[in-house]
């Protein structure tokens, strides 16, 4: 589908819905990419770039289906991130509003196969070693690719309640 949302050399601008999805344990879904477009390994949490005519809360829900195969319930909204990246041979400014995600259910067989999102492998991980793993990634991969902003807001939602 196009969407106005999507980044392109003529309008490098992009929207996406991102999620902390956490289970009853308050431990964290996350994708661990391997041999990923050069990248040995790394982490990335939910993110779906935003279709035109869809809601913020449509695009979430439909990013945890295809990438984990979950359903879940928002607890919060964590506010947005932007990053600057060049990719594609252009420069590209990404803003991601982020929201803390319950888990209702989850089936790796309800993922969107044949997507990059949908082939990785999915951990379930203590949120402080996620919030690590992300910072050290942002300096050997790209900006975008730490997320540990919108892991520091859900920690900090989730240890006052």
């Amino acid at each position: 589908m196009n969407t106005y949302y999507q980044a392109t050399p003529e309008s490098p601008y992009h929207l996406s819905a991102g999620a902390v999805l956490i289970n009853d344990k308050n431990e964290v879904l996350a994708h661990h990419f391997t041999d990923f477009r050069g990248f040995d390994s790394f982490y990335h949490i939910m993110n779906e770039t935003v279709e035109s005519g869809e809601t913020l809360e449509q695009a979430l829900h439909r990013g945890l289906l295809e990438e984990y195969g979950a359903t879940g319930e928002i607890v919060t909204y964590l506010g947005s991130y932007q990053s600057n990246f060049h990719e594609d041979g252009y420069d590209k400014n990404k803003t991601t509003i982020y929201f803390l995600v319950h888990c209702i259910s989850q089936s790796e067989d309800a993922r969107l196969k044949g997507d990059p999102e949908g082939d990785t492998k999915l951990e379930w991980l203590h949120i402080d070693f996620l919030i690590e793993e992300m910072k050290k990634q942002k300096l050997s991969i790209r900006e975008d690719i730490d997320q540990s902003l919108a892991l520091e807001r859900a920690k900090s939602y989730l240890e006052r309640k």
